[in-house]
């Protein structure tokens, strides 16, 4: 192999890692915002639904915020679209760093 070879390996491997940890914090944002809304809109079963949002950002795209739109709309609700992006943006922030820490 090649020098040229083995940096274009290393740059892949960086790149399947980082999209690696990613996917696991944005998984673990996904169930803290899910309790956060839990807790806004009165569900019984926090975990579950945490559980469900994590679920929804797998099987379509920007698929949390869809659903938690939808949840609170049919719950009644008011929380602006800001708020969400806003909070989803600072969680994600949060556990990236807490990951990173090794926490």
């Amino acid at each position: 192999m090649t020098t040229l070879q083995k940096r274009a390996q290393a740059f892949e491997n960086k790149f399947m890692h980082d999209e690696e940890l990613l996917f696991k914090a944005q998984a673990r944002r996904n169930g803290l915002i899910g309790l956060w809304a839990a807790a806004i809109m009165g569900k019984a079963d926090a975990d579950a639904y945490a559980k469900d949002l994590i679920a929804a950002d797998v099987t379509q795209k920007d698929g949390v915020f869809a659903r938690l739109r939808q949840d609170f709309d049919a719950a009644g609700v008011t929380v602006l679209d800001d708020e969400i992006r806003q909070r989803m943006t600072s969680l994600l922030k949060d556990t990236a760093r807490s990951m990173y820490e090794g926490r």
